[in-house]
C-alpha cells in the first residue's frame, strides 16, 4: 500500500581507541639534568598496526643512583602502519633506570716553593683548580695538603698531594684527582 523511500544515510561518531603503554627507560651517565630517554610498548593497537612515538620523560631528580623512578610526561603519536589520530593515550607511565657517575678530572693545583726548614710540609694552592667536564651550575670543591718527597734542597721536587673533594654535587662524579 506504500511506495517506500528508505533513508539513505545517517551520521555517527567513531572515537579514537585508547592505548595502554609500558615504558622502558635507558640508563644514562650523569649530565646535570633529569631528562630521560624512554621507549613505549603499546597494547590496544588494531591488528598489526604500528605507531611512531615521541616521548618526553624525566628522572625523579638529577642525582646518581640505581633504579631511579622515571615518569613519562608527554607522548606524541605519529603514523606508522596505522593512523595516529585513530588512537589516544595518557601519560604517567613509570619505570626505573640508573644514572651513573660522570668522570671528572681535577687539575691546576700548585705547590709553593719554600726555603729549607727541615720538614717536608708543602704549601698548596687550589685557587686555580680546574674541573674538566663539570656540569654547569654544579658545586664540587677541592682542598689539598702536600708533602715533598724529602726535606732536602732541590729543584722540581715532587710534591705528593692529599686531596679532599666536597660540594653538593660531588657524589655525581667519579673524580680523578691531580
Amino acid at each position: 500500500n506504500y511506495t517506500i523511500t528508505n533513508q539513505g544515510s545517517t551520521t555517527a561518531n567513531i572515537t579514537a581507541a585508547p592505548l595502554n603503554a609500558t615504558a622502558s627507560a635507558n640508563n644514562k651517565v650523569y649530565d646535570g639534568n633529569t631528562t630521560a630517554t624512554v621507549t613505549l610498548t603499546f597494547t590496544g593497537l588494531v591488528g598489526s598496526e604500528t605507531l611512531g612515538q615521541t616521548v618526553g620523560a624525566t628522572f625523579a631528580n638529577k642525582n646518581v643512583a640505581n633504579t631511579k623512578t622515571v615518569t613519562v610526561n608527554s607522548i606524541t603519536l605519529s603514523d606508522g602502519s596505522g593512523v595516529a589520530t585513530n588512537y589516544t593515550i595518557s601519560t604517567g607511565q613509570t619505570t626505573t633506570a640508573n644514572i651513573t657517575p660522570k668522570a671528572l678530572t681535577i687539575a691546576g693545583i700548585t705547590a709553593s716553593n719554600k726555603t729549607y726548614n727541615g720538614n717536608t710540609t708543602a704549601t698548596i694552592d687550589v685557587s686555580a683548580t680546574t674541573f674538566a667536564e663539570l656540569e654547569a651550575g654544579d658545586v664540587v670543591t677541592v682542598s689539598a695538603t702536600g708533602t715533598f718527597a724529602d726535606q732536602n734542597v732541590g729543584t722540581n721536587k715532587t710534591v705528593t698531594l692529599s686531596v679532599t673533594n666536597a660540594g653538593a654535587d660531588v657524589a655525581n662524579y667519579t673524580i680523578t684527582n691531580q
